[in-house]
């Protein structure tokens, strides 16, 4: 399959002063990365490169399959592409970020490739991780019979599955996400079932690569429990940021305080001396 994807560096509200480290975004369940301008405009500031891509089969990177249709394998092939573009552009040390559904591919193409420094990891729905373990539904035969049986006709419903109100902290976030014509609100169920039966290249217990997780301290969907058993599960130098009075999306709605979180990570890995430049 042919890889297409949208990207673009994102916007800067002021002045950056010269960039050290350069950061590429994947998008969360249902969203684009133009959600996150308002967080790259910041940490911007604080001297990176930020680069936000759209998913394949999101916002700008559907071309004219349906949205919604994709392969985590192919999402993590566009991240390393998009990591690969980033380096080649900029020259600067790329770290791949995360959020919420997106740290599936962001982890996934980690393991698959030396071109990042480390990973930002704000989702724990990763395959090999104990969310997504080996021996799951999406890897029997009775999942294979209902896909060879009804294919594109069964859908996984992102708004009903999820209550963006509550994984937001705020009445209106799903009327709001709904008003925005490149959010994506279906996924084929086969698609859904790709991340289900994915094997990244490095099983999260054998990574010896530098990640660090975030979580908010109040997020619903994954909490600080959850986030400490996928960390404790993960091999090499990780570490796990729970951040005071987080919701869900904290890119979004704790901008300044976790983009410094984000950025003095970075730049401890960068002085500390990646394995992956050893």
């Amino acid at each position: 399959m042919r890889t297409t994807w949208s990207a673009r560096r994102s916007p800067t509200a002021t002045p950056i002063r010269r960039p050290t480290t350069s950061c590429s975004c994947s998008t969360a369940s249902a969203a684009t990365g133009g959600i996150y301008d308002t967080f790259a405009a910041h940490y911007a500031g604080l001297g990176a490169e930020v680069w936000s891509m759209d998913a394949p089969s999101h916002g700008r990177s559907r071309t004219i399959r349906p949205a919604g249709r994709f392969t985590l394998d192919e999402w993590t092939t566009a991240a390393v592409g998009m990591g690969e573009h980033i380096a080649a552009e900029t020259g600067l040390p790329v770290f791949v970020k995360g959020s919420s559904l997106g740290a599936a591919a962001a982890y996934c193409a980690h393991a698959a490739s030396d071109v990042f420094a480390g990973a930002v990891l704000m989702g724990y729905a990763i395959p090999s991780s104990p969310m997504i373990p080996a021996e799951n539904p999406f890897r029997t035969e009775a999942y294979e019979q209902l896909i060879a049986l009804f294919g594109e006709a069964l859908q996984f419903d992102i708004g009903r599955f999820y209550d963006f109100d509550e994984d937001n902290g705020y009445a209106g976030a799903d009327r709001q996400k709904r008003s925005d014509p490149l959010n994506t609100w279906s996924y084929d169920l086969a698609s859904w079932g790709s991340l289900m039966r994915y094997e990244p290249a490095v099983p999260l217990a054998e990574n010896t690569k530098p990640i660090l997780f975030t979580v908010g301290e109040k997020d619903p969907v994954f909490t600080p429990d959850l986030a400490r058993a996928v960390a404790g599960a993960t091999g090499g130098p990780v570490e796990l940021h729970v951040h005071p009075d987080g919701v869900h999306q904290l890119m979004l709605f704790h901008t300044a305080d976790y983009a410094q979180v984000v950025g003095d990570w970075c730049r401890r890995t960068l002085r500390a001396g990646s394995p992956v430049d050893a």
